[in-house]
């Protein structure tokens, strides 16, 4: 996900090497402030930068097109109206009918191009999660493409775990069925684990207060994340395997598996009554994040109730 950063990073080392080529720079050399032309071995810097293969667009692995192969899967599921509506909001240069033209153009974008198309996308096909995750949210503009963006680089997360697990062999996953301690051993193992501990824990008598999924969550965000709070992707991770920690291997298409209990519009069993509950708060990172409402006040003078 740091591609962009990159991409800068290396324009900025490029025109430091033209520069020098150019003899148009001013350097610090032997304690003095000398002109590039009076100092000897600057002669070929941009040839040789451009064989370190900094370059983002130069020798890319195929995981820097997560975010490109994530938007066209998008486009691909949307139906009919979806698409020329899409179409239509992205002001694209070619006719709605060349679909060849708009998969070159998707692999054509920028890291945060794509991730401004795929917002776009996800609410045009009123993807209920991102809806309530960004659009429902009730803060500004640039609060909420904040929140977008956290959002879609958290599905994207996901999305890239899951095909590097399809595309890895060595990777322990569903049809394997290779397990350490009784727990499958893929690449969620750890949370699978806590998942199982927490579940032993509803089953025991000693953890008076852990009774119920929800307890479990609120104990798990707290415990697990502190100060720092937890994401969405995060809960629903752990409360997709929690009770069955050897279910399939969690995957972006399972980020809506326990959405209805963050919803208002559903009176979600997380977000109200109880004795706790969970609340959104920003972080010292300025982030916003997930916590339990017992415990919101430990961590940021900041946090809201979700209605």
């Amino acid at each position: 996900m740091q591609r962009d950063q990159a991409h800068k990073t290396n324009e900025l080392l490029e025109r430091i090497a033209i520069a020098l080529e150019k003899n148009t720079a001013n350097v610090v050399y032997n304690g003095e402030l000398k002109h590039t032309n009076d100092i000897p071995g600057f002669e070929g810097t941009l040839e040789e930068l451009h064989n370190l293969k900094l370059h983002t667009d130069e020798g890319e692995q195929e995981d820097d097109h997560v975010h490109n192969d994530y938007l066209e899967e998008i486009v691909k599921d949307m139906n009919h109206i979806q698409y020329l509506n899409f179409h239509h909001e992205m002001a694209f240069g070619f006719p709605s009918s060349d679909t060849a033209a708009l998969s070159q153009h998707i692999y054509e974008l920028e890291y945060e191009e794509v991730l401004g198309a795929i917002r776009q996308a996800l609410f045009i096909k009123g993807d209920s999660d991102y809806v309530d995750a960004v659009e429902c949210s009730g803060f500004d503009k640039e609060r909420k493409d904040k929140l977008a963006k956290d959002y879609i680089e958290g599905v994207l997360d996901g999305f890239a775990d899951q095909k590097a697990s399809n595309n890895d062999p060595y990777t322990y996953d569903n049809d394997l069925n290779e397990y350490c301690d009784g727990i499958k051993n893929d690449s969620d193992h750890d949370i699978r684990t806590t998942a199982m501990y927490y579940k032993d824990a509803m089953a025991s008598v000693r953890h008076r207060k852990l009774k119920t999924k929800k307890d479990c969550i609120l104990d798990y965000v707290t415990n697990e994340f502190g100060i720092l709070g937890a994401r969405y992707t995060d809960i629903i991770k752990f409360a997709y395997y929690l009770g069955s920690p050897n279910a399939p291997k969690y995957t972006s298409a399972n980020r809506g598996y326990y959405s209805c209990a963050f919803s208002p519009r559903m009176n979600g069993h997380l977000i109200q009554g109880g004795k706790d509950q969970l609340v959104k708060g920003i972080n010292n990172e300025g982030d916003e994040r997930y916590y339990a409402l017992s415990y919101v006040d430990q961590a940021t003078d900041y946090y809201k109730r979700i209605a």
